[in-house]
C-alpha cells in the first residue's frame, strides 16, 4: 500500500521500516513541599545546562557540515532556552505554587505549541516543532533518558515516526538513513529544511503512516512526490532503484541550467525570484539560480519575540540581505501582522474573524511608529543593494495613499539627517482581495510593480478559509474566477506601465506556470526548493502556445475544466522529469 504526506526532502531510498514510538511525557500536575523549591530549581537548571551544551554541539557540527546559515536554526532552540517569560512562569510556579518544575516547564512550552499549532500561517505553524524538540530534550535529561538514542540505526533503513525535531534530524547518521517519513510535518518546518540540506529523503504530513508501517516491513521512500509505498515487490523496488537513477540524472540537468535565465523558446524571459524569510535564505537564493527574492516576509523580525525590533536590527538584517544578492532586486514586504500573526506584545484584542480583520496594510497604518521604524530600516539598506517595498493587504486607494504618505515622510527626514538611502526604490502593492483585483488599474497607476498573493486571493475570491480541513477540498486555484482575477491584473497593471508577478504558491508548479506565463504574469516568485524545476519549465514552452493555453484556460466553466487542458496540452510541453517530480493535479 501507499500512504502520501507532502514532499519535503527529495530523493529514493528503498529498505527496511524503523519505528520510531512517541515519547510519552504526560506530566501531570504534581505537588512539592517548600523545602524541596530550590532543589526542584536546581534539577531543572542542571537539565536546560546540558540541554544548552548539546544544542551548541550540534549548531556547530551542521556549521561545519551545511555551513553557518543553516545552522543558525538551532539559535532559536538556544533562544528558547532562555526565554524570560518561561522561566519567570517557572519561577512563580514552583516558588509560588509549589507544582513541579517538569510540570511547569512541560505545561509552558506545550501551551506555547499549541498557539502555535492554530497559527494560520505555515511557516509560523511549523515553529511549533522547534519548541517541542526542545522541550523533549530538556525532559530527557530531566529524567535521564538522554543516552536513549530513539534513531539509532544499526542498518541502512527508512525512519517511520509520527514527528522528528530538528536536533534528530541533525543526528542522524546520513550512512544509514535512507530517509524518512513523519505523520506531521510541513515543508517550511526546520526539520525538512536539515533534511533538504543533508540529502535526506523526506515526507512530512503522512497521516496514519504510524498505524501502516511495522518494524520488519520494508519500503519504498519517494521524497520527490511525497510517498510511501510499504512491502513493495521486487519489480516495484527494481522501479524506484531505476527511477532514483533517472532523477540523478536529470537533477544534473537542472544544475546544469542553474546560471541561465528563465526564458521561453521564442525568447520571452520570465523573472525568477524566491520567496525567504530571514538572512540565512540568501545562499538557497543563490544556489537556486533565483534572479532575487520576490518575497522577503519581514513580519518574522516581530513575531516569536517579546518587545519590537529596533530600527538597527532590522536594517542589519535587510542589509546583509541587499548586499548577499546585489546586483540582484529583493522586494522586501512590510509588516503584514494582524490575522494569524500576532505578537503577544502588540496588545492585539481577540477578532471573531481575523483574517477580514485588524492586519496587512491596515494594522501598519495603526501602528505609525512602528511602520516608519520599520521603512526608516528598508531605506537604509536601499543603499547597499537593489531594493523594492511592497505593501500588504492594500485594498483602496485610500490605503496606498497614506502608506505612501509614510514612505515620503521618512525619506524627507533620512534626507534631512543626512542618511545615505536610495531616492529611487520601486514601490509596488499585493494583489490579494477582490477589491484590489477590480481597483488594479487605479493602484497601478501610483506604484512600479503589482505582486498577486494567490494563496489570500484564492481563499477571499472563493469565500474559502484554506486552513480549515472542511473546505481543504474547495479551496482550487485553477477555479476560472481565480484566472480571471489573474488576467484582469495583469491587463490593468500593463496599460499602466508596471510588470506584474505572482508570489503565492501556484507560482511553484511547473504545469501551473507555463499556464500563469500565458495569462502575462512578468514574474514568478517561490521557494527556492521548486524554483529550479519552473525554470527548466519555461526553457521547455514557447510562449505563444502558453497563450493559447490560456486562453482556453479562462474559457472553461469549472477548475476540473482547466486541469484537464493541463494534462493535455501543458503536460504535454514539459520534460516528464518535471512531471514525475510533481503530485498530480
Amino acid at each position: 500500500m501507499r500512504v502520501t504526506g507532502i514532499a519535503a526532502s527529495p530523493g529514493i531510498g528503498v529498505g527496511p521500516i524503523l519505528r520510531v514510538e512517541r515519547e510519552d511525557y504526560s506530566l501531570r500536575d504534581a505537588w512539592i513541599e517548600p523545602d524541596q523549591v530550590d532543589a526542584e530549581l536546581e534539577r531543572l537548571q542542571h537539565a536546560v545546562d546540558v540541554t544548552r551544551d548539546e544544542l551548541r554541539r550540534i549548531r556547530d557540527g551542521m556549521a561545519t557540515e551545511l555551513g553557518e546559515e543553516e545552522a543558525r536554526i538551532y539559535d532559536t532552540h538556544l533562544l528558547i532556552l532562555d526565554d524570560p517569560e518561561l522561566w519567570k512562569a517557572v519561577d512563580t510556579g514552583v516558588r509560588t505554587d509549589l507544582r513541579s518544575a517538569a510540570g511547569v516547564f512541560h505545561a509552558y512550552l506545550q501551551g506555547v505549541a499549541a498557539r502555535l499549532d492554530q497559527v494560520g500561517n505555515e511557516v509560523l505553524r511549523e515553529r511549533r516543532a522547534d519548541v517541542v524538540d526542545v522541550e523533549r530534550r530538556v525532559l530527557r535529561h530531566l529524567f535521564g533518558d538522554a543516552g536513549r538514542s530513539r534513531t539509532a540505526l544499526k542498518e541502512p533503513s527508512i525512519i517511520v515516526a509520527h514527528d522528528l525535531g530538528p536536533s534528530e534530524v541533525a543526528m542522524l547518521d546520513r550512512r544509514n538513513v535512507l530517509g524518512f517519513v513523519t505523520e506531521v510535518g510541513g515543508r517550511t518546518s526546520h526539520s525538512a529544511i536539515v533534511a533538504r540540506g543533508r540529502g535526506i529523503p523526506a515526507v512530512v504530513s503522512a497521516r496514519g503512516v504510524m498505524q501502516h508501517a511495522r518494524g520488519g516491513d520494508r519500503g519504498a521512500i519517494d521524497g520527490y512526490v511525497g510517498e510511501l509505498e510499504l512491502n513493495p515487490d521486487s519489480a516495484a523496488e527494481s522501479h524506484y532503484r531505476s527511477r532514483r537513477a533517472l532523477l540523478e540524472e536529470e537533477a544534473t540537468a537542472l544544475e546544469a541550467i542553474r546560471g541561465e535565465r528563465a526564458m521561453t523558446l521564442d525568447g520571452r524571459a520570465i523573472d525568477l525570484g524566491a520567496n525567504i524569510e530571514q538572512p540565512s535564505d540568501v545562499a538557497l537564493v543563490r544556489d537556486a539560480g533565483a534572479d532575487g527574492v520576490g518575497l522577503f516576509r519581514t513580519e518574522f523580525f516581530y513575531l516569536n519575540r517579546h518587545a519590537l525590533p529596533t530600527e538597527q536590527e532590522q536594517y542589519d538584517a535587510y542589509r546583509e540581505v541587499a548586499e548577499g544578492l546585489h546586483p540582484r532586486p529583493v522586494i522586501f514586504r512590510t509588516m503584514d501582522l494582524g490575522g494569524d500573526k500576532v505578537a503577544s506584545y502588540l496588545g492585539v484584542t481577540h477578532e471573531t474573524n481575523p483574517l477580514l480583520g485588524w492586519r496587512g496594510i491596515r494594522f501598519a497604518l495603526n501602528h505609525l511608529d512602528m511602520f516608519r521604524t520599520q521603512l526608516r530600516a528598508i531605506y537604509r539598506a536601499s543603499a547597499h543593494g537593489t531594493v523594492r517595498i511592497m505593501f500588504p493587504m492594500v485594498s483602496s486607494e485610500a490605503e496606498l495613499a497614506r502608506a505612501r504618505e509614510c514612505a515620503h515622510e521618512v525619506t524627507a527626514d533620512l534626507a534631512r539627517e543626512g542618511v545615505p538611502f536610495d531616492t529611487a526604490v520601486d514601490v509596488g502593492v499585493m494583489i490579494e482581495t477582490p477589491s484590489s483585483v477590480w481597483m488594479a488599474d487605479v493602484l497601478a497607476r501610483e506604484v512600479k510593480f503589482l505582486s498577486i498573493g494567490t494563496n489570500d486571493l484564492i481563499q477571499y475570491t472563493l469565500a474559502i478559509d484554506r486552513d480549515n480541513p472542511r473546505l481543504a477540498h474547495l479551496y482550487e486555484p485553477l477555479d476560472p474566477a481565480v484566472l480571471r482575477s489573474i488576467r484582469h491584473t495583469v491587463d490593468a497593471g500593463h496599460a499602466a506601465g508596471c510588470w506584474v508577478g505572482i508570489c503565492g504558491e501556484m507560482a511553484g508548479d511547473p504545469r501551473t506556470a507555463v499556464l500563469l506565463i500565458g495569462l502575462g504574469i512578468d514574474e514568478l516568485s517561490m521557494s527556492s526548493f521548486d524554483l529550479p524545476r519552473v525554470k527548466a519549465a519555461i526553457r521547455s514552452v514557447h510562449h505563444s502556445h502558453a497563450r493559447e493555453i490560456a486562453e482556453e484556460a479562462l474559457r472553461q466553466s469549472s477548475a476540473h475544466g482547466v486541469k484537464e487542458l493541463l494534462r493535455s496540452k501543458a503536460e504535454t510541453l514539459l520534460p516528464s522529469f518535471l512531471l514525475a517530480k510533481r503530485s498530480p493535479l
